[in-house]
């Protein structure tokens, strides 16, 4: 008889989680998941996957990644552990040079093309050597980015395809991966120096010790870095949008928009070009016809960007006047004032460390009437404690699973299904390291709202990495 050990009892919930997704991709008439350079229906941001197929995925993930783990040898290990910028360095490489753009049909992305011929087709001047290239793309392909169909000739797979000019996932790179990697190099010196250790102040960030220590004390936050560069500001607004995206879907139909009260307006506060608040309004548009949208920004760069974004995808708010933008700093009390408000703040908590982020939803309470309520959609960090196992299966639970509850990570997988969830984690090292903020826990999540003068009143869990926060005046 077969002893169960950990490795066994994740080959079971892995078994489980891909037959479940595998029923339930059927059950929606949808396609198998393959890596073919084309993107599957539940990659659109208008797509929501089951509760099933999204707690399944979950699982699969968290299990494929713990086997992993523990069959991996120490070599394997190291490198992994120890040389990560070089995912993202080659990574970039493909969008700087606009790799994609030497495919010319969608036989030549499947089937692959020599690096010569690709290094042919690039312009001049962002032509590599077509060695180096294969060096980058085939260590690429170790994370199913790339694929190599025969030697030197390289194939893109759905997942190269975030990584086209012009992309939110391209405008990532810089300034916010491209800073997170500045902060890298200081992050032990800023964790251990006394000036900056326990600072919850931007302007001891660890991007702040690196960017100083290489001579660039001019800008005294990352903020202050990229808001002197226009591109970089417009690549910035455009970088959190593709961050929505993430969310987007889930945002929309995990949260009961249909049944806000008549002539409610929706203040999208530091809104950005305004792109989730445009996203649920055209959710709702004809079935709640006296919703409006307010976006907010500290700039006006942003927001004249929204009104170019509204005016390409929701045109008619524009026409039907259900949306407005206004130049707003959110550490003073909102000029929206009076009943039938509901602020919306979206990942913007986990920029700031609590310090800061009481002080906004201060000012955000002595803006409020009595029936305003706050809406924070943030990440909702999950401990990573140990699991045991249980009476009730994986398979059980999946069953039973509801849209209002997530489901409790399966032994022996780590109370936060491991890296099913390292993107929400790596919000929170991307804000640390750039800013001093962080993603927080829901303990965490209630400190600053008690200290605020609001009271939590529900969570809506979605089917994305944020939670929605209903906050109540106390």
């Amino acid at each position: 008889m077969n002893k169960e050990t950990p490795l066994r009892a994740l080959l079971s919930l892995l078994t489980t989680s891909i037959e479940t997704i595998e029923s339930e991709l059927e059950a929606a008439q949808m396609p198998t998941f393959t890596l073919e350079p084309q993107w599957h229906p539940l990659d659109s941001s208008d797509a929501v996957p089951s509760a099933r197929l999204h707690e399944a995925r979950k699982v699969a993930m968290g299990s494929a990644n713990m086997i992993k783990a523990l069959v991996q040898d120490v070599g394997t290990a190291l490198f992994d552990l120890s040389t990560g910028a070089l995912d993202t360095s080659a990574w970039i490489l493909t969008a700087q040079i606009n790799l994609l753009d030497v495919f010319r049909t969608d036989e030549e992305r499947k089937s692959g093309l020599h690096v010569d011929e690709m290094v042919a087709r690039l312009p001049e001047d962002k032509k590599v050597n077509p060695e180096k290239l294969g060096r980058s793309l085939r260590f690429l392909s170790t994370e199913h980015m790339w694929t190599e169909p025969s030697p030197y000739t390289f194939a893109p797979t759905r997942w190269a395809l975030l990584n086209q000019p012009g992309t939110v996932t391209w405008a990532m790179h810089d300034p916010v991966l491209w800073g997170t990697m500045v902060g890298c190099i200081s992050l032990t010196e800023n964790m251990v120096t006394p000036d900056t250790k326990d600072s919850e102040d931007v302007e001891r960030a660890p991007f702040v010790t690196a960017w100083h220590n290489i001579g660039n004390t001019q800008d005294q936050t990352w903020w202050k870095w990229f808001e002197r560069e226009p591109e970089r500001q417009a690549r910035f607004a455009q970088s959190m949008a593709g961050v929505g995206m993430i969310n987007m879907a889930p945002i929309q139909v995990d949260y009961p928009w249909e049944s806000v009260p008549p002539n409610t307006t929706l203040v999208d506060v530091g809104g950005g070009q305004g792109s989730v608040s445009m996203h649920v309004l055209r959710h709702v548009y004809d079935k709640v016809p006296t919703l409006k949208a307010v976006v907010q920004d500290y700039h006006t760069g942003p927001l004249e960007t929204g009104k170019k974004y509204w005016a390409k995808e929701l045109p008619e708010a524009l026409r039907d006047g259900r949306v407005e933008f206004e130049v707003h700093d959110f550490f003073n009390e909102n000029p929206r004032q009076g009943p039938s408000l509901i602020y919306w703040m979206r990942f913007i908590m986990h920029d700031w460390a609590d310090s800061y982020a009481i002080r906004i939803l201060q000012k955000l309470r002595a803006s409020c009437h009595p029936t305003s309520k706050v809406l924070l959609a943030d990440c909702i960090i999950r401990e990573a404690l140990p699991t045991k196992p249980s009476d009730v299966s994986f398979e059980e639970s999946l069953k039973a699973i509801d849209n209002k509850q997530p489901l409790a990570a399966p032994y022996p997988l780590p109370g936060n299904f491991g890296v099913a969830h390292k993107a929400s984690n790596t919000l929170g090292m991307i804000t640390w390291n750039n800013i001093n903020g962080f993603e927080r826990t829901l303990s965490e999540h209630e400190r600053i709202i008690s200290a605020s003068g609001f009271k939590l009143n529900k969570i809506y869990y979605t089917r994305g990495q944020a939670g929605i926060l209903e906050l109540l005046p106390a």
